[in-house]
């Protein structure tokens, strides 16, 4: 087995999520801004790679559900492909990596099949650790779809998005992106591996957060570029 096929059966290759844990999710397409929900999780019906959910909300809501009622939200299936360093200096500096993505479609029903349509997405993220909180905050920059092969080309100009670490409706900027492209905040529980570890014996409940909470948390703490 390759060392590729390898990363990706044990999902290194895709964004920095504890396995089965909810994220909550607020993202921007051609509006203000409206919310989801994102988990890996295994589908082995489909590959024995897990795979990166992600579920939109189709029109916006009175009030933010994220992953307690999902009925409004389009529901993406993505197996994480490979996953890169940007070579550009500056993006690397950042942070910044680049992920090939393959979509499996879900039908009407919710149940995914093999010869459904799919597609190949690009998509660019920076995962900001706040280990004080536990949480992780992933800005990700998603491209729109093709069929039949990946290719490079859907990258271009991805990271452009990325370049306004706010999340906010702003039709003259969002005009300049990439046609089809979404920018996506996810935003939950660290991974191990990622938090600080202590010696005490006790712990302290997390409180219940959300997008409005995470952003409000961090921005006195969000690195400086």
């Amino acid at each position: 087995m390759s060392a590729i096929k390898r990363d990706r059966q044990a999902g290194r290759l895709c964004p920095p999520m504890v396995y089965m844990e909810n994220y909550e999710v607020a993202f921007v397409d051609n509006g203000p801004p409206m919310y989801g929900c994102a988990y890996i999780a295994h589908d082995r019906s489909l590959t024995n790679s897990p795979l990166f959910h992600l579920w939109l909300e189709r029109q916006p809501s009175f009030e933010p559900t994220y992953c307690k009622n999902m009925s409004n939200m389009d529901h993406y299936i993505f197996e994480c492909l490979t996953k890169d360093d940007s070579h550009d200096k500056d993006e690397f500096e950042k942070g910044f990596q680049y992920m090939s993505l393959y979509e499996y479609t879900a039908n009407a029903s919710d149940n995914v099949r093999q010869f459904d349509r799919q597609s190949y997405r690009c998509a660019v993220f920076v995962a900001d650790d706040y280990v004080n909180y536990g949480v992780v905050v992933i800005r990700m920059a998603l491209s729109k779809g093709i069929a039949h092969y990946y290719h490079e080309s859907l990258c271009n100009g991805l990271s452009n998005l990325l370049s306004d670490r706010d999340l906010k409706y702003d039709p003259p900027s969002q005009q300049n992106w990439p046609k089809g492209s979404k920018y996506v905040f996810v935003m939950g529980d660290l991974q191990p591996k990622r938090r600080i570890i202590t010696t005490t014996t006790t712990t302290t409940p997390k409180p219940q957060l959300d997008y409005f909470d995470y952003l409000s948390m961090v921005l006195a703490h969000r690195p400086k570029y």
